[in-house]
């Protein structure tokens, strides 16, 4: 019998060894593992996580990176997965460091190539630079515990070279058997947040997309204010896609790709952002801020815009709107208002980009008196308040002819138990009254009686007289109390 048991405990133990086990685990890494970028260009890195069995809720970590190599440009958590950042992104360029730690609130993320931050280098002088994550990074598990999954980091292998001679003729007059100016090789560049190159936008995160061709083994990305500008940060590992967070102006993105030919020629694609409003300006009403009824209103703004320029604007007058070209902002505005009365007039100067920035004036309209209300409405509002004026009154008279029948009710109830209780107190005092008097009347007797067998002493003399004044004066008095008693 032991021995069945022992070997069922040893095949359980088997089966358990066998099962497949469910480890959790998250591993951080950049966008790019290698990159190559020449000394003074800049490259842009993204952070990313991945955990792709179990929902995780914080981050938190330290990017290193080589100070005599590299320099941080900017660091940028626009459409990060960590919602709550406890810490933002913060870099040292004298300790090659980059901190950071946030939260992403429940149920958590679980995916792979999650978007933590964005950081943006520039090579400093030729070498080559290792991007790592320090050992204290974590990943933290949505399970209530805070359990750390993270179990591997990814490093990112950065080659800075020095500048060279601009190939300005080469790439733009090749020989003809190179073939490194085809239009195969001309990337076609497309943007989902910027659609339009010759529209403004305030969104200043710019996404960029392209297709590689099979033979393409490398490209070079760049971006400037100049539309003739060529990319000088290479990716040995062809990417389509990039992100950037851009400043006000206009931008142009440089894609170029290689194939076994060569360099292809540049293909460009223009981004124009403007995020700051209209300039504050006034508004002028050139008839004055009183008019007659049924007499235009004539008014005057000119906003300026310094980067897109105005677009329009938007007018509204009590509540109405309606809309101005660029142009009707520097002539005289006129508009009509019938109802009498001070109206408000808001003026919304919008550039280009919709940005928008707005100013208000009052007027006033003169005429249209209004009408007196109507004999019969104002016989109805006085009767109205009459009417209530006497219900009140109703009111108040009823409480007080109700508070002095209750009062007089259960006043007179009082005085007939006073009385009652009075006659019986009166009754009682006369009746011990009496009781008092017989007895000492007795005893006065008996000492009257002694006076017959003796002579009485003085002081015996005087005790009965004086017990027969005291019964007197206080038959007398009781008589008097308790006929100043209230009936």
């Amino acid at each position: 019998m032991i021995s069945r048991f022992r070997a069922c405990i040893v095949l359980l133990t088997a089966l358990l060894f066998l099962l497949p086990s469910t480890t959790h685990a998250a591993t951080l890494g950049f966008s790019s593992r290698n990159v190559s970028v020449d000394a003074g260009s800049s490259f842009t890195e993204t952070v990313l996580v991945s955990s792709a069995d179990q929902a995780l809720n914080a981050i938190s970590g330290t990017v290193t990176f080589p100070t005599d190599l590299l320099q941080v440009v900017s660091v940028s958590k626009s459409n990060s997965i960590l919602s709550l950042w406890i810490a933002d992104p913060t870099f040292s360029n004298t300790d090659g460091t980059i901190s950071f730690s946030g939260i992403v609130p429940n149920p958590g993320y679980i995916g792979n190539s999650g978007r933590v931050f964005l950081v943006q280098f520039r090579g400093k002088r030729a070498g080559t630079a290792t991007v790592v994550f320090s050992p204290s990074s974590q990943v933290l598990a949505n399970d209530g515990n805070g359990t750390d999954i993270l179990t591997g980091t990814q490093s990112a292998l950065v080659t800075v070279a020095q500048p060279q001679p601009a190939p300005t003729s080469t790439v733009q007059s090749p020989p003809p058997s190179t073939g490194s100016l085809s239009t195969d090789l001309l990337a076609h560049i497309t943007s989902s947040t910027h659609p339009d190159e010759t529209q403004w936008y305030k969104l200043t995160h710019a996404i960029f997309d392209w297709t590689n061709a099979q033979s393409i083994s490398a490209i070079r990305l760049g971006y400037d204010k100049n539309a003739d500008g060529k990319p000088g940060v290479v990716y040995s590992d062809p990417i389509s896609h990039k992100e950037l967070d851009l400043a006000d102006g206009i931008w142009y993105f440089h894609v170029q790709e290689k194939d076994s030919t060569g360099w292809g020629p540049v293909s460009t694609y223009k981004v124009q952002i403007d995020t700051v409003p209209p300039l504050p300006f006034t508004l002028t009403f050139l008839n004055g801020t009183s008019t007659q009824s049924g007499s235009p209103t004539v008014a005057q703004f000119t906003a300026i815009d310094e980067l897109s320029g105005i677009d329009h604007y938007q007018l509204a007058i009590d509540g109405k709107e309606s809309t101005a070209s660029a142009d009707e902002g520097s002539k005289p505005y006129a508009f009509t208002a019938t109802d009498s009365g001070t109206h408000v007039l808001v003026v919304q100067a919008f550039d280009k980009a919709g940005n928008i920035t707005s100013v208000q004036g009052t007027f006033v309209v003169i005429g249209n008196a209004v009408p007196a209300p109507s004999p019969l409405f104002t016989f109805g509002w006085l009767a109205v308040n009459y009417v209530s004026l006497l219900l009140i009154l109703i009111a108040i008279l009823g409480t007080l002819i109700f508070g002095a029948w209750y009062i007089r009710v259960h006043f007179s109830a009082y005085r007939r138990n006073l009385n009652r209780r009075l006659g019986l107190t009166h009754a009682h005092v006369h009746k011990e009254f009496d009781n008092l008097k017989d007895a000492l009347t007795e005893e006065i007797f008996k000492l009257e009686q002694v006076k017959s067998a003796r002579a009485l002493t003085r002081e015996e003399s005087r005790l009965i007289e004086r017990f027969k004044d005291l019964l007197d004066q206080s038959e007398r008095d009781i008589e008097k109390e308790i006929e100043d008693l209230p009936r």
